[in-house]
């Protein structure tokens, strides 16, 4: 295999000192200066490899979020088809999504930049929903005459309680690395359960 391309090795290296502008500056303290100043090279480099400050953060939030997203679909993929709700359950309320690293950091910077940038927020709309249809897939090997809207919304709801308790752990509360996220996405599959055990009562 031949070298990567000295673009390809300039871009990750721009990307690289790009998290670690948004974790030691916010968002608004990283300009393309100190992304240069950071990478080790000039302005006039950052700008010809990656464009300016909004190409820049769309360029990031794209790179980032790739990496996180391969290797949950991947997994969830080639898994057997009992071991896929298991994992993606264990992944969501264990340590997959809990804040182990400063890239918690980095994404609820990027989640800011969506606010205002619509490119931004449609990457990141994109990535989330591919997120969700990941789990959605989950649920159907495990509860395959589920109607698709009981996937939908039950994929949903897992993902935003996966969500919203890593953001509570970024704040340090005892209660996110509890079991109590886990007791309620379990009522979440109780309910889809009831639901399929109901319309077959109904069927028959």
């Amino acid at each position: 295999m031949g070298r990567p391309s000295r673009a390809a090795e300039r871009t990750e290296q721009i990307m690289e000192a790009t998290g670690r502008c948004l974790r030691t500056h916010g968002l608004a303290g990283t300009t393309l200066e100190r992304v240069a100043e950071e990478s080790g090279l000039s302005r006039s480099h950052v700008r010809h490899y990656v464009g300016n400050r909004d190409d820049l953060l769309r360029s990031f939030a794209t790179w980032l979020y790739t990496g996180y997203e391969a290797e949950f679909i991947r997994a969830v993929a080639e898994a057997e088809p009992r071991d896929k709700l298991p994992f993606t359950m264990d992944y969501l309320f264990g340590q997959g999504l809990m804040p182990t690293s400063d890239d918690d950091t980095i994404i609820r910077e990027l989640v800011t930049a969506g606010l205002t940038d619509e490119s931004v927020r449609t990457i990141l709309q994109g990535k989330y929903q591919r997120a969700v249809d990941t789990i959605g897939d989950a649920l159907a090997a495990e509860y395959p005459s589920a109607t698709p809207a009981a996937l939908r919304s039950t994929a949903y709801g897992l993902w935003c309680l996966a969500l919203g308790n890593s953001m509570i752990g970024d704040l340090g509360m005892p209660v996110a690395s509890g079991g109590l996220v886990r007791t309620a996405a379990d009522a979440l599959l109780d309910q889809l359960a009831t639901k399929m055990a109901a319309a077959a009562a109904a069927a028959g």
